[in-house]
């Protein structure tokens, strides 16, 4: 699969570049985004979150692709940072979305780009909505005090979900929530693709850690 970064120059805000990027593939992993509130202006992020997306879709149609992979967020739930609080807990796939702020918007809207698309196009859509994605050094600095909510989901499990996104069978739109430890029910990520995150607080591999 061929990579479309903007650290080498190319823009997912470019149509003719993602185009060009995605011929001869026979799916996508679309996750190039403006990916905080705090990354850019209000219009950037929307511009970039959304229109990129379209672009992707667009691109995947025009070459008829088996299927996309879109990465979104939990912030779609309107809760991040701040900005709400559960309608309930755990947080499930059904829980409403409601962000209103620019990124958790965009996404918010990106998913239901992808859910239109795949009704018209039948060409299936799997929304990825990870919690906080930390590697082995960003989890040494987080705890289950100090993380929101209490959550996290190792990136190791996050690239095992992409896996399998490609490559379980499945037909139609699926939004699927990836957490580790954390009260959100990552049921349906499990009977759609067979995914369980196998990190947790306790088996971080820190010192001192089993």
């Amino acid at each position: 699969m061929q990579p479309f970064d903007l650290a080498q120059g190319q823009d997912i805000r470019d149509p003719a570049a993602v185009l060009d990027a995605m011929r001869g593939s026979d799916a996508v992993v679309h996750a190039g985004a403006l990916a905080h509130d705090s990354a850019g202006s209000p219009t950037d992020i929307v511009a970039t979150n959304l229109l990129g997306t379209w672009h992707v879709l667009v691109a995947a149609e025009t070459y008829g692709l088996s299927r996309v992979v879109c990465f979104s967020s939990a912030q779609v739930f309107g809760f991040a940072e701040g900005e709400g609080t559960p309608a309930y807990l755990p947080v499930d796939d059904d829980h409403p979305v409601t962000a209103s702020r620019p990124y958790g918007m965009s996404k918010r809207l990106a998913e239901e780009m992808c859910q239109a698309w795949t009704a018209r196009t039948g060409i299936p859509t799997v929304v990825l909505r990870p919690v906080m994605i930390l590697n082995d050094q960003s989890l040494a600095r987080y705890s289950p005090q100090t993380a929101e909510l209490g959550a996290f989901v190792h990136v190791d499990d996050v690239a095992a979900a992409t896996v399998l996104a490609l490559s379980v069978d499945l037909h139609g739109h699926h939004r699927l929530t990836l957490c580790g430890p954390g009260p959100f029910d990552c049921a349906l990520a499990e009977a759609t693709l067979g995914w369980k995150a196998a990190r947790t607080w306790t088996g971080r591999g820190l010192p001192g850690e089993p």
